[in-house]
């Protein structure tokens, strides 16, 4: 760097206010710290006043973290499975793993209350591998049993990407459980595959070389093109339960989801709607030749064994 380069700096800024906010040094810090938080936030760059509701949210948040912690050691995480069906049979083809917390006291915690958490501090790495190796150890334990062969999608967050080799994490369980890597669908989001093209690029290859399968989550809310993603190993997109939801009443989001099934099949993708909950949509997307679908129209995510029911009401029954 030359001394005639110019360097932008931005600042976020945490402010506490005396007397209004406390008379005491280290309480006034403490306070400023707690409003830097919330500024950082809200995109950096930015400045906060204290108030008592951050305290409320902090406290919040440092005791939802030590909860998921301990959830985690005490083994109360959950893999769920919702039944991905194709459109023109009616069959299930397939299930997504999902994460599931089964809390003594609040009973079925949703991943959106915590996952968000788990990024932040890191325990998503720990999670991420963990619904893994549950999914490939089910799956295997599935096949082993006489089920007929299902692809399980497995969601992997950008975190992953960034703080670990993912690559040699789906390597090492797919030869300890057994599970057939060609029956493994690795799901990532638009912002996760773009954030890092070459590092992504590499090691979508090198899992495809071994069979496992890929898909985009939430198409559509992302900021990537369908033309660019041609250049990836990909075998699918999903596209989003926001532009399923006001199917048939919005005109804007069916003529989205239409476009997305065109030119994902132009580009040679299979294509998967999310969150289909009525006859009406489920026929819209068959009428434009959606591959696949799942949603509460068919189930919502169940546990192991009530999956297993589903699977031999669709014919698919273990010997």
């Amino acid at each position: 760097m030359g001394q005639g380069d110019e360097i932008h700096i931005t600042a976020s800024i945490g402010i506490s206010l005396f007397p209004q906010h406390g008379g005491d040094p280290d309480i006034l810090i403490s306070y400023a710290d707690v409003a830097l938080s919330q500024a950082k936030a809200e995109g950096r760059g930015c400045f906060a006043y204290y108030s008592e509701e951050l305290t409320l949210a902090a406290r919040k948040r440092i005791e939802l973290e030590t909860r998921l912690r301990k959830a985690i050691e005490q083994h109360e995480l959950r893999v769920f499975y919702q039944p991905q069906i194709d459109i023109d049979s009616g069959r299930i083809i397939g299930a997504e793993a999902l994460l599931r917390w089964l809390d003594p006291v609040e009973g079925v915690i949703s991943p959106v209350q915590f996952i968000s958490l788990a990024e932040e501090t890191g325990l998503i790495l720990e999670i991420g591998e963990w619904v893994l190796r549950e999914t490939c150890r089910q799956g295997k334990q599935w096949l082993d049993a006489g089920l007929s062969p299902l692809t399980l999608a497995v969601n992997v967050s950008a975190h992953q990407f960034r703080r670990s080799d993912i690559g040699a994490l789906v390597t090492k369980v797919l030869s300890e459980t057994g599970f057939p890597a060609e029956q493994l669908e690795l799901e990532m989001t638009e912002s996760g595959l773009m954030e890092s093209q070459d590092k992504v690029m590499g090691l979508l290859n090198k899992l495809r070389a071994l069979g496992v399968r890929f898909a985009i989550d939430d198409f559509g809310t992302g900021y990537s093109s369908l033309a660019y993603l041609k250049h990836f190993p990909l075998d699918s997109l999903k596209i989003d339960k926001s532009f399923i939801d006001d199917i048939p009443h919005m005109q804007d989001d069916m003529e989205i989801a239409a476009t997305i099934i065109a030119m994902g099949h132009m580009l040679g993708f299979k294509v998967l709607a999310e969150g289909v909950e009525t006859v009406e949509q489920l026929a819209f997307l068959q009428s434009k030749g959606c591959d696949a679908y799942q949603g509460y129209l068919q189930s919502k995510p169940v546990p192991p064994d009530e999956f297993v029911k589903l699977l031999s009401w669709h014919g698919l029954k273990l010997s």
